[in-house]
């Protein structure tokens, strides 16, 4: 049957469909041209700032390879001044007269040595034999330089678990107090300490020689990454110092800077160059307009094109979806009205109009067609339960007869009287579930009176529920299959029924009915289950098959029939219909059906 609904997913599909292949359109052009010149403006900007660090990393490395330079010279001095023969008889000297001549001959050394070497702030021989420190100075050193340097080497150097591991080191950085140094020490067999050190502020002014620009700087810092020389500006602009980083890369928090560094041969530091990132991009400030303004035109530009879109397309497809929403909610009279626009939509709208039409009287022929077969269906189907009884009820009318048992004889004339006006209600598709009930407990009366003392019948049901419409029979076709297959003349048989509301996950009528019997055979529930005719030795179960195409036809998926077999014996019959008990209906396929 063709369904009104069908076509609003359609609708909302072509529509949305087309706003997707339009955006995607237009992001086709934009969306390229965008990334062309981002790609562009960053790319530019990669290559000015990749030039500018190998300029400033090239200025690092021949200042680093100066100033490596000369603190080499420092140790070949140092390595010279171990083999001097003042020093070297230091071990060998007993006199205190000849110690000391030596110890004022080594001051003289290494006071004319210092002049040679403008890099370092003074040099020092420490003999811990008479507690002598030998030192001379540059005139830039204060005093206070050259005691902190006096206390490190007397007090630190001289006193670690392994001391001729420092031997091994390279210029490394100390610090006392507020000022830091650059320290280089050898110690000799004899525990003597010979050195040079160098104040960090005295590597201030060549770092500022570089040329590093007015907000930019150039840093001394350590192999952890702090700062020697220019801390203040690290901190002020959160500078990050990355020893590890062999390219350049950007740091800073409010300011961003283009950093460079080059790491010490011969010390553990390492020079850095901070270059603002303004001064590098100064030179492109076209490119920097164009990158400004591209998102705001390309915003615009989109926004004009789909401005444009809704008024030639997405407009008249929404009142074209909205026309399929009012027919969808049942109003097949809906037409979609005129008004001006392009000649394609003014044909898509008459034509849809002209479907409508066909499509009204064609909806209205189809669901009339398909009613009459249902019902005809049902019919046909309630139709095969009924000679199911008849031939057992006459002969118990007999049996009675012929034992002239005239008062059962004529409870059971009543019973049947009941049952058959029942059953003959072919022409009703639902009958409310007391009536149901009503019929069962007479139907089940009548098999008392067949089978005495060998059938015990129960039910359970909540008022509420007693005016909820079923399909006919459904309560009785279950009974009467249990009555069918269950009862014997060996033992007597109990049969329940129960039935009550469940809420969740949904809302439903839960019919259960339990026999005390043999239960089902192997294979009648795997064949029933299947849609399939069971057939066996005790007949064919047409009832249960039956009752499970009748809720097909009425309620589709929603009922359910679920078969199985009891412990320790005994058969289970659950149906499920779906049910709303606020109103006391049962929900049907196609509609609400009231009491």
């Amino acid at each position: 049957m063709i369904s009104i609904s069908n076509l609003v997913p359609l609708g909302k599909l072509a529509r949305s469909t087309i706003r997707v292949k339009m955006m995607a359109s237009l992001l086709l052009i934009v969306v390229p041209l965008i990334g062309f010149i981002i790609y562009s403006n960053v790319y530019a900007i990669e290559v000015v700032r990749h030039q500018v660090a190998e300029s400033n990393k090239d200025l690092l490395t021949l200042y680093r390879d100066q100033l490596d330079g000369r603190l080499n010279e420092v140790d070949n001095y140092l390595f010279g001044l171990m083999s001097d023969t003042d020093l070297s008889d230091m071990t060998f000297l007993t006199s205190p007269d000849e110690r000391v001549f030596a110890a004022h001959r080594l001051t003289l050394e290494i006071s004319k040595a210092i002049m040679r070497f403008p890099v370092i702030d003074g040099l020092f021989v420490y003999l811990p034999a008479d507690e002598r420190y030998l030192y001379a100075y540059r005139d830039r050193s204060t005093m206070n330089d050259r005691m902190n340097m006096k206390a490190h080497i007397t007090q630190e150097v001289s006193l670690r678990p392994v001391p001729d591991k420092q031997n091994l080191r390279k210029w490394y950085i100390t610090k006392r107090g507020d000022q830091i140094y650059l320290v280089r020490a050898f110690m000799l067999n004899d525990a003597s300490i010979i050195g040079a050190w160098i104040n960090a502020n005295s590597f201030l002014t060549p770092l500022d020689l570089l040329g590093i620009g007015e907000t930019g700087a150039a840093v001394l810092g350590d192999d952890a990454g702090n700062a020697i020389v220019n801390r203040n500006f690290v901190k002020e602009n959160d500078i990050e110092i990355r020893p590890a980083a062999s390219t350049f890369y950007l740091t800073g928090e409010d300011e961003r800077f283009l950093a460079v560094g080059e790491p010490s041969g011969e010390g553990e530091f390492g020079l850095y160059a901070f270059i603002p990132e303004d001064q590098i991009l100064q030179h492109l400030p076209t490119l920097r307009i164009i990158s400004f303004l591209l998102p705001f035109a390309s915003v615009l530009i989109l926004l004009l094109g789909f401005l444009l879109l809704r008024k030639t397309l997405l407009v008249p497809i929404n009142r074209l979806v909205q026309t399929m929403n009012r027919i969808r909610q049942g109003n097949l009279d809906m037409q979609i009205k005129q008004f001006p626009t392009s000649h394609e939509f003014q044909v898509v709208n008459d034509t849809f109009n002209h479907m409508m039409s066909e499509i009204k009287d064609l909806r209205i022929s189809v669901y009339e067609e398909q009613l009459n077969k249902q019902k005809v269906e049902l019919q046909h189907l309630q139709l095969q339960i009924k000679p199911h009884f008849f031939i057992n009820t006459l002969n118990t009318m007999h049996t009675l007869a012929r034992m002239k048992d005239l008062e059962r004889m004529e409870e059971l004339s009543l019973c049947l009287v009941r049952y058959f006006r029942y059953m003959f209600q072919s022409n009703l598709n639902f009958v409310t579930l007391r009536d149901e009930l009503q019929h069962v407990r007479n139907y089940m009366r009548i098999q008392e009176l067949r089978y005495p003392d060998q059938i015990a019948f129960d039910f359970e049901a909540p008022d509420f529920l007693l005016r909820t419409p079923v399909p006919p029979l459904v309560v009785h076709s279950f009974v009467e299959n249990a009555v069918k297959h269950g009862v014997t003349l060996d033992d007597p048989v109990r049969i329940e029924v129960r039935l009550e509301m469940i809420e969740t996950p949904q809302t439903v009528l839960l019919i259960q009915v339990q026999d005390t019997g043999p239960g089902f055979k192997p294979g009648v529930i795997e064949n029933l289950e299947r849609d399939r005719r069971v057939v066996d030795d005790e007949g064919e179960h047409i009832g249960i098959w039956n009752v499970k195409q009748r809720l097909r036809l009425l309620y589709g998926e929603q009922a359910s029939v679920v078969l199985r077999n009891a412990e320790p014996n005994g058969a289970v019959v659950r149906v499920t219909l779906p049910l709303a008990p606020d109103t006391g209906t049962t929900l049907i396929r196609g509609g609400t059906h009231h009491d």
